[in-house]
């Protein structure tokens, strides 16, 4: 979290509880229980590993272990801490509270739950499933996460600048493994923490959408793609660039191609839109060089506390896009014995307007 008043600390939580409390309301539900450590983190700040807060219409509980009483009693935000006997029994602990609290109807997260949990929670109340309700809720960013998110990515973007400098001057000597190590290394220098593990792909295992990095060396007209990210104070960015050093026009031809269908894709990205509809531009663009079959993953996805959040920028996405979504749009192609092209950026959708959050060139 940010520098901010204790005031407007507590009115960041307040609102964001509020919206569980407000969806208790229209589903029917007594109280919510998370043991997702980004959702229960999110809703209270609390940042230990363990844990299961309990969000009621009128009051917010965290039951947790010793290990972490003093650790949640420091962190966590107009949150009742409750201390569980060990860490084994703390749904029981939870049962407890809420027969106390004359809990008859337990909103769970279908998305998360265990069913050795539900089962239990089943003996003692009515469950009324959700579905990423929390989710739906961290995927429209407030401004303080948005500049969060705009650091983890200028910090990745020196460091992607570095590597490029890098490639261009060690071809024929530098390892895709000596590449990911420099830049979890420079990330860590800069102040941020390491988003994901990084893909650095060269020449023909650029055609692997999602590669760990071996000691190939890089040799000139190579396909290369870098994949991405920092984190900073636990909010994440990603980016993709490809390159390659040379003269290889089989490259600058699906580059071309690559470019065109993310231009198209970023053009259709406004508030309302169904996300469906922008994975089915590049789609469309692609088809129109036959190379449709190569582009074998989602087009985009949510950015946050997680790597991946809603909404989902896929054929089968049920999401739309709405107004403080921040989104990657991430077309790619991958031909076998060829090579491999991703073009991604991280995206701010506005009320009029989108803001490229990332803006290395390409």
């Amino acid at each position: 979290m940010l520098s901010f008043t204790e005031n407007k600390i507590n009115e960041i939580y307040n609102k964001r509880t509020q919206k569980v409390k407000n969806q208790l309301n229209i589903i029917g539900a007594d109280a919510f229980i998370t043991n997702n450590r980004n959702n229960f983190y999110y809703l209270s700040n609390f940042s230990g590993s363990t844990g299961i807060l309990v969000i009621t219409t009128n009051e917010n509980y965290l039951i947790v272990d010793g290990r972490y009483t003093l650790r949640a009693k420091n962190e966590a935000v107009n949150t009742t801490i409750i201390e569980a006997n060990d860490k084994n029994r703390l749904t029981n602990t939870v049962i407890n509270l809420l027969k106390e609290l004359k809990v008859s109807k337990l909103a769970v997260e279908a998305n998360n739950l265990t069913l050795s949990s539900y089962l239990v929670y089943q003996e003692h109340f009515k469950i009324i499933p959700t579905y990423f309700l929390v989710e739906n809720i961290r995927a429209i960013k407030e401004e303080h996460e948005i500049s969060l998110i705009k650091k983890a990515m200028e910090i990745t973007q020196v460091v992607l600048k570095e590597v490029e400098e890098l490639l261009k001057n060690n071809i024929s000597k530098i390892k895709e493994s000596e590449v990911a190590f420099y830049i979890k290394k420079r990330i860590t220098e800069l102040g941020g923490g390491l988003a994901f593990e990084p893909i650095v792909a060269f020449g023909n295992n650029s055609a692997y959408p999602h590669y760990t990095p071996k000691d190939t060396i890089l040799q000139e007209n190579d396909f290369i793609i870098i994949d991405m990210g920092a984190t900073y104070l636990g909010y994440h960015s990603d980016i993709t660039r490809s390159f390659c050093f040379g003269n290889n026009p089989k490259f600058k031809e699906l580059y071309n191609i690559v470019l065109e269908a993310q231009l198209n894709s970023i053009d259709l990205l406004k508030a309302g839109v169904p996300a469906k509809e922008v994975f089915f531009k590049a789609v469309e663009i692609f088809k129109k060089y036959n190379l449709e079959s190569y582009f074998t993953h989602g087009l985009g996805h949510g950015v946050g506390l997680e790597i991946h959040e809603l909404p989902s920028l896929s054929s089968a996405s049920n999401d739309y896009l709405n107004i403080s979504n921040v989104i990657t749009i991430e077309p790619g192609i991958y031909i076998e014995n060829i090579g491999g092209i991703r073009i991604e950026d991280l995206i701010l959708i506005k009320e009029n307007s989108i803001e490229l959050i990332s803006n290395y060139p390409k």
